[in-house]
């Protein structure tokens, strides 16, 4: 099996994270920032790129979504690291995350499939920004749109679960 360019673009992203926690646990603001805006281009990018060179695999739907997550969780766990953060909005972010990623499986195993909509992808613009935030040492204005980020996560979970209720995918075939 091959890599594509998209997936190679979206693995940048996990090779970046130990740098981008270096640079934030030694309080290094600009190539902090940087670093989380290459992140933001390349998921950006990827998707661009799978569609320009019909590059679109099952791989990659997953593994953007997964490589979101632990680069998500990696740096608001930095942030903890250095007290800009409680673990509280980790947990809840952690929690909601799974959960959807649950039911999806489950629903996916059924033969439905849930399509990340406008509040999901909101919530990982909003996600996005408050981590740049944090990274250029605007740490309240980071925990605010953090807080945001974390009220419509679970705005946007909704849907999975009532689609989950709605197909009663709990019921084993």
């Amino acid at each position: 099996m091959t890599i594509g360019l998209a997936n190679l673009i979206t693995l940048s992203r996990l090779v970046i994270i130990p740098f981008l926690i270096y640079t934030i646990q030694h309080d290094y603001y600009i190539i902090s920032g940087a670093l989380v805006l290459f992140a933001v281009f390349t998921d950006w990018l990827d998707g661009i790129v799978a569609r320009q060179m019909n590059d679109v695999t099952q791989h990659g739907k997953l593994l953007d979504p997964a490589v979101d997550k632990i680069f998500t969780i990696s740096i608001l766990a930095a942030f903890i690291e250095k007290h800009y953060i409680s673990t509280y909005p980790l947990f809840l972010i952690v929690t909601r995350e799974m959960l959807v990623t649950w039911l999806r499986s489950v629903m996916v195993n059924r033969g439905i499939v849930v399509s990340a909509g406008f509040y999901g992808k909101l919530k990982t613009t909003l996600q996005m920004v408050s981590i740049f935030l944090f990274a250029i040492n605007l740490w309240l204005a980071g925990y605010i749109i953090l807080w945001l980020s974390i009220i419509v996560a679970y705005i946007s979970a909704v849907p999975y679960f009532k689609q989950f209720y709605k197909e009663k995918a709990w019921i084993s075939n």
